[in-house]
């Protein structure tokens, strides 16, 4: 098992799923059975099998469980993949972390709509701003113009 962690990164792995999910890398590895963990454990074994090119023995034998399980999590993660958004998100955002690419979590959507809203409003004041420039600058020439200053 040590093997396991240093040549195919499975205690990486474990970090971020852990972090992601907010769950400890010992109940990802324990036998508790409750969904959030299941989804966590088959996270795991999917980012080995498809990032790692580890065999099905090996990667459940990393986890303690028996190579059934892990054509069970690959069965199951197709399904959930293609119909639940929460699991795709999930499983997309674990994936992107570990590659070590850019991910964004739903308070950085939140972050970047409440950015959006104040620049929307600062453009609305230098709209309102700029309007008021000209008309100072229409009256101006208007002034000028009856005073008989050519421009």
């Amino acid at each position: 098992m040590d093997n396991l962690f240093g040549t195919y990164k499975l205690e990486e792995v474990l970090n971020v799923v852990s972090e992601t999910m907010s769950v400890t890398k010992e109940a990802i590895l324990g036998t508790k059975r409750d969904r959030l963990l299941v989804d966590a454990r088959r996270i795991v074994m999917m980012i080995i099998l498809t990032e790692e090119s580890v065999s099905v023995s090996e990667a459940a034998r990393a986890i303690n469980k028996n190579h059934a399980t892990i054509f069970h999590y690959k069965k199951t993660h197709e399904a959930l993949y293609a119909s639940l958004p929460r699991y795709r998100n999930t499983y997309d955002m674990c994936l992107k972390k570990y590659k070590g690419e850019k991910y964004l979590t739903f308070q950085d959507f939140l972050d970047r709509g409440a950015e959006n809203s104040k620049l929307q409003k600062d453009l609305r004041g230098l709209q309102s701003e700029n309007a008021e420039l000209r008309y100072t600058i229409l009256k101006m020439e208007k002034k000028l113009k009856l005073q008989h200053f050519a421009l």
